[in-house]
């Protein structure tokens, strides 16, 4: 026998001893995935967040509200002096653009969905990077995980030198490798087999120490949950791009066509008084149609661009909120992220598959059956429709093109239309032989727009449909309506949520009981729980049109009251349900509603109550009364959109000030400009740090269903 088979003989005998044979405590050998987060190509955007969570959890038990923690961690800004934005600025540490501009932006472009195509998709497959090299994976079902493994810190004392280490498949007939290194240093598994069959997925490891001693760890298993997201833009994470608009220290926009005369691009000049527009201000020095304006290109390089000519309208389009996707204003602040991440961070043996379709404006027909209207980038190729999220799922979920045929029938109606109508609709499905995995839980936000929440909206900050009209052209749809026209809607929605539950089972084989669907947060109150509006322009002022009605918001307020019961009736949990729901006994689905108690005090109004009135004021838009030389009450290029707030939905202002969405086709300056920026930019949605307080309560119900006693073995306490 020649010396190499020797050698690989005693090396086989002794791999199948320590396997098979000696035994170990689990604490001896300690492992975790390498990303474990697949939504992120790259270890470097995954690092980001469990540095800021370590940092937030601290020791002992989880906190209830880690995911708070973090996102504080994440989005304060870097700043000494945090009490307004100008003195943020002026007391800026090393990170403090960077914190200004929040943690997504710096993930925004290592993520596995393709925001740069048309349309916007997930690709089958995603080139993830780890600390060994690159690899190309299944985006949903993986072959194989990257692993780090080590001893024990107290299994090293006075342990010096290398140590060997071997592995093996625990798939029969697998490879046996293995490798030398200093017993100091973690070993990386670069391809650990992964199956959904358990007792073949995986690697055993042993590791044999200089003084002879061995330790090994037969199930070394990844376990690996799919998670989808699906609905509206309660979870899309609407009003938080994961890159805000950032805005000049002195140039101004004028929102009035008539002035786009080549000389007012060369410099400051006189802005005439406003004329024609049925515009007011209850601030006599202050013109409405003069505006903070996006920090541009051509202000970079110290130049003017002529505001007619299209390079303005080019480098003003270059320099909008950039998005996960646009069209939907889906970014990674949603909440349906950070329960993903979450799952991720805090056990370590835990791979997380994610894929949210979430949409701003989506409801059950149009947005999860059929497509729907985007967001933005209508005027790009393949971009006037948004595809429906279940047939965007179900192209990603199947291994073929293979189809089957379902239909349903759902009362379909136009926005503001009282005017009822039942469709068929037909849906083409993934057969079950064919779909490459089942999907562990959904989180899923729907029925708002159902019922019309937008148009509720505008009913309560606008007093008439016709100083707005223009605006309801734009979008070909009405823009404001009243309650009465709801109630038409909610008495279907049974019908239209029953549809969605047998499509979710019929078309992916989805249990209700692995549907998490969260229920509305409450936007109308104030620091001390009363109704919003007795400041009817607080957080309204981007334009003279919006302020707050008391008595509509009242009206509105009762009738979310009677949608949030009904949203537990049609779940089964709800009290005195009609009789003749469609659901019946309930969808079977998780309606969770235990975050709801966070917001009554902080609702679009509310202030800090330890400084209430300087709150106040800083909710104003940011303009230079009377042609001074600064702005007031500070400068919009100090703008901190993620910072934290006693608020945790979004004004008007402050939609302007971080969105900033503007229609497509239009003059840049029409003076409905702002108005469109404030109701269409994501007023009236929760905060980056509102959809982490969600993300906290919904992680809690998700834990129960993707925790598995005989698999989890959370190590982030280590």
């Amino acid at each position: 026998m020649g010396r190499h088979s020797l050698a690989a003989t005693v090396l086989v005998v002794t791999i199948l001893a320590v396997f098979g044979h000696t035994p170990t405590q689990a604490q001896d050998l300690q492992w975790q995935v390498e990303n474990p987060f697949r939504f992120f190509k790259s270890t470097r955007s995954f690092a980001l967040h469990e540095a800021a969570y370590h940092a937030a959890r601290g020791k002992g038990d989880v906190p209830r509200d880690v995911v708070w923690r973090t996102e504080r961690r994440l989005n304060d800004p870097d700043c000494r002096d945090s009490s307004s934005p100008d003195r943020c600025a002026a007391t800026a540490g090393k990170r403090y653009q960077q914190s200004r501009l929040g943690w997504a932006a710096q993930t925004l472009n290592d993520v596995c969905y393709d925001r740069n195509s048309r349309p916007r998709r997930y690709h089958p497959t995603c080139e993830r990077v780890y600390s060994w090299g690159r690899a190309r994976e299944d985006y949903v079902l993986p072959e194989a995980h990257t692993v780090t493994i080590w001893v024990a810190a107290d299994k090293l004392e006075g342990v010096t030198g290398e140590c060997t280490w071997m592995w093996r498949p625990r798939r029969e007939g697998g490879k046996i490798e293995t490798r030398k290194h200093a017993c100091s240093n973690k070993l990386t598994i670069a391809r650990v087999p992964y199956s959904r069959d358990a007792s073949i997925s995986g690697v055993s490891v042993a590791v044999t120490l200089p003084n002879g001693t061995q330790l090994s760890e037969r199930d070394v298993v990844v376990e690996d949950v799919f998670i989808v997201a699906l609905g509206d833009s309660f979870a899309s994470g609407e009003s938080n791009p994961d890159r805000p608009v950032q805005f000049s220290p002195s140039r101004e926009m004028v929102y009035d066509p008539t002035l786009l005369q080549d000389e007012l691009a060369m410099g400051p000049q006189p802005i005439p008084p406003v004329k024609g527009f049925g515009l007011s201000s209850s601030n006599p020095q202050i013109n409405p149609k003069v505006l903070p304006r996006r920090l541009m290109e051509d202000e970079l390089a110290e130049r003017f661009l002529r505001l007619s000519s299209p390079e303005f309208r080019a480098a003003f389009d270059r320099a909008q909120a950039q998005w996960l996707s646009n069209d939907c204003h889906r970014s990674q602040y949603g909440y349906p992220v950070r329960v993903g991440l979450q799952l991720a961070l805090e056990n370590r043996h835990r791979s997380v598959t994610f894929a949210t379709f979430t949409c701003s404006g989506a409801e059950v027909a149009n947005g999860l059956f059929l497509e729907m209207d985007p967001r933005q980038g209508f005027s790009e190729p393949n971009g006037r429709k948004v595809r429906a999220q279940l047939d965007q799922l179900t192209d990603l979920l199947c291994r073929g093109t293979s189809r089957q045929q379902t239909d349903y029938t759902l009362p379909m109606y136009g926005a503001g239309s009282t005017s009822v109508a039942v469709q068929r609709i037909t849906m083409n499905w993934c057969p079950p032989g064919q779909r490459k995995r089942p999907i562990d839980v959904v989180f899923m936000s729907v029925g708002g727009n159902d019922v019309g929440f937008g148009g509720l909206v505008a009913y309560s900050m606008t007093e008439s449909a016709s100083d707005f009209a223009p605006i309801a052209a734009w979008i070909g749809s009405s823009i404001r309506f009243s309650p009465q026209v709801s109630r038409v809607y909610l008495n279907v929605l049974d019908e239209r949520i029953k549809a969605l539950k047998d499509a979710l089972h019929q078309g992916f084989g989805i249990e209700p009981s692995r549907v998490l669907q969260t229920s509305y947060e409450p936007i109308q109150f104030d620091e001390n729980g009363q109704l919003c509006g007795s400041q009817p322009r607080l957080g309204l002022d981007v334009h003279p049109g919006l302020q707050l009605n008391r008595g509509r918001l009242k009206e509105t307020a009762d009738f979310l009251g009677e949608f949030l019961g009904r949203l537990e009736c049609i779940s089964g949990r709800g009290r005195n349900c009609p009789g003749n729901l469609a659901t019946g006994p309930g969808t079977g689905f998780k309606l969770v509603t235990d975050h709801i108690p966070e917001f009554t005090r902080r609702g679009m109004c509310a202030r800090d109550p330890k400084r209430a009135l300087a709150d106040g004021i800083y909710m104003r838009v940011p303009r230079r009364p009377g042609g001074a030389d600064e702005f007031r009450p500070y400068s919009p290029a100090a703008t901190l959109p993620y910072a934290r707030h006693w608020r945790l939905f979004r004004t008007p202002n402050d939609a302007f000030l971080t969105a900033h969405t503007h229609r497509e086709g239009v003059s840049a300056f029409d003076i409905l400009q702002p108005a469109y920026a404030g109701l269409y930019s994501g007023a009236i949605h929760p905060t980056a740090e509102a959809h982490a307080i969600v993300a906290d309560h919904v992680v809690r119900h998700a834990r129960g269903i993707v925790d598995k006693p005989h698999t989890a073995r959370a190590i982030a306490a280590q």
